[in-house]
């Protein structure tokens, strides 16, 4: 049996805040934005994947030029952080990267999948 990840966090490189959420509108039934930071082009929104509901962060340039997509839940649209970095991916077709193995508590988030157009490998990364 595997692990289910208490949380979702993917990161996706030379993607706006604004372009992420156009992303995010076409994954949920409803996404609502607030508490929007103009200065760091980041904010807190609420996704709906009916019935549920859940918090999500999207902080812009957290890593040299990639952005952070957080979502605060083990309930998703996406089984585990490399099904949601595979989609975004898909979507962006810009470098999207999560831990390997779906962070846990007191993992050591060294092992990164990096997911580009030469496809999927390990690296280590921060």
């Amino acid at each position: 049996m595997s692990n289910m990840p208490s949380d979702i966090e993917i990161y996706i490189k030379s993607v706006g805040p604004e372009a992420i959420k156009t992303w995010l509108q076409t994954c949920t039934s409803s996404l609502e934005i607030k508490d929007f930071t103009p200065k760091r082009q980041s904010y807190w929104a609420t996704f709906r994947d009916q019935p549920q509901a859940f918090e999500i962060l999207v902080l812009n340039k957290v890593n040299a030029n990639f952005s952070s997509i957080w979502f605060n839940t083990k309930i998703t649209p996406w089984a585990d952080d490399k099904d949601c970095a595979q989609q975004a991916f898909q979507h962006f077709r810009s470098t999207v990267r999560c831990v390997i193995s779906g962070w846990q508590e007191g993992d050591a988030p060294d092992q990164w999948l990096n997911i580009d157009t030469d496809g999927e490998n390990t690296i280590d990364w921060f």
